[in-house]
């Protein structure tokens, strides 16, 4: 068996992912965290299942992708519990999520603020620094939390 993974590698990883998102960092940064086989990625939306570089470009960086609606993101990992199987893991993960989107002809952009519960699953991977990569990632495993007085989605 390979090195066996441990929970401060992971949390380093989740971390990383989650900044990668709020910088929106090019395409081929954000390949590099994701698996290359049995990719399985579900977030909310019409380009939302995600198989392949492709879709999740779609998802990403295409016209309706997120990098192209939402600004001013932060997430903010509030728990990250792992079930650790040698190089591979399952993770449960609730991270706060806010960000900004503006709408044509609306005057004001809109604001949102929530929690989500994730469920992933990583494994090692040699394609990073952290040395892992998502292999599926379920990001509505329980409905969202939205904070009072925010917009939602």
């Amino acid at each position: 068996m390979s090195n066996p993974l441990t929970l401060d590698e992971i949390k380093r990883f989740v971390a990383a992912w989650y900044l990668a998102l709020d910088q929106h960092v090019p395409l081929d940064d954000i390949y590099k965290l994701l698996a290359d086989e049995g990719l399985n990625v579900q977030f909310p939306g019409p380009t939302g299942d995600i198989r392949n570089r492709a879709s999740f470009s779609a998802w990403y960086d295409g016209p309706q992708g997120v990098i192209n609606i939402f600004f001013d993101e932060n997430h903010y990992v509030q728990t990250v519990e792992a079930q650790i199987h040698g190089d591979e893991a399952v993770l449960d993960i609730v991270v706060g999520w806010q960000a900004s989107w503006w709408e044509k002809p609306d005057a004001k952009s809109k604001r949102v603020s929530m929690d989500a519960t994730q469920r992933w699953t990583v494994r090692r991977s040699s394609k990073n620094a952290y040395g892992l990569e998502i292999v599926t990632y379920n990001a509505t495993v329980e409905p969202f939390k939205y904070a009072p007085g925010f917009a939602r989605l």
